[in-house]
């Protein structure tokens, strides 16, 4: 495909216009989002995310014993207290969370599998302008928006950071990210070295 064919896609890719766009679905784009439909009713508003559920963090590392580092009384929404013990799971914090969108009928303000290549704002028009594509199709879409609300937090979802050091080029050994943990991952009774504390 040519420049010139891109740019023809992008001109066919029909643009659509919010008054508010969340980008992320994870605990604070969907508390966003609630907090948009009950205190902005008249707010046309979509929720961005690029993968393919909710739940940013909790969605995505997926090592074992993953758990919230903050009591989740005070990490929750206040619009729906928590009821669980202080640290709770990931699964348990996605299904409070699935909660909030079905209860609240958020899904359909979700657009998933929808990642943004660039965000522009113009001065002049009061609008960003933002171009995205699809994760699943390739497809590109358009969007303009008043407000930009960023709430994708800070992991790096599609790669997590992986620190370099000497030797790594020839290490023969396994290398895990918890981003990327692989399912059944057997570690009994092998030599582990643990590099971070997060």
């Amino acid at each position: 495909m040519t420049g010139t064919d891109t740019l023809a896609v992008k001109a066919k890719a029909k643009t659509q216009h919010f008054d508010v766009i969340i980008v992320g679905a994870g605990i604070s784009g969907i508390g966003s989002a609630y907090h948009l439909t009950e205190q902005s009713p008249g707010t046309s508003f979509t929720v961005l995310e690029s993968q393919e559920s909710f739940g940013g963090t909790w969605h995505t590392h997926r090592y074992p014993g993953i758990r919230s580092d903050s009591d989740l009384y005070t990490f929750g929404y206040r619009f729906k207290p928590w009821k669980g013990t202080p640290i709770a799971t990931a699964e348990e914090i996605l299904a409070y969370m699935g909660e909030v969108i079905e209860d609240h009928d958020l899904v359909r303000h979700i657009q998933y599998k929808t990642k943004i290549t660039s965000a522009r704002w113009s001065s002049q028009d009061n609008l960003w302008t933002l171009e995205t594509v699809r994760t699943d199709t390739g497809e590109p879409g358009s969007f303009t928006t008043n407000f930009l609300w960023m709430c994708q937090g800070y992991f790096r979802h599609s790669e997590g950071y992986t620190p370099e050091w000497p030797g790594m080029e020839t290490y023969k050994g396994l290398i895990v990210h918890p981003q990327t943990w692989p399912e059944n991952l057997d570690y009994k009774g092998k030599k582990v070295v643990v590099i971070g504390s997060g």
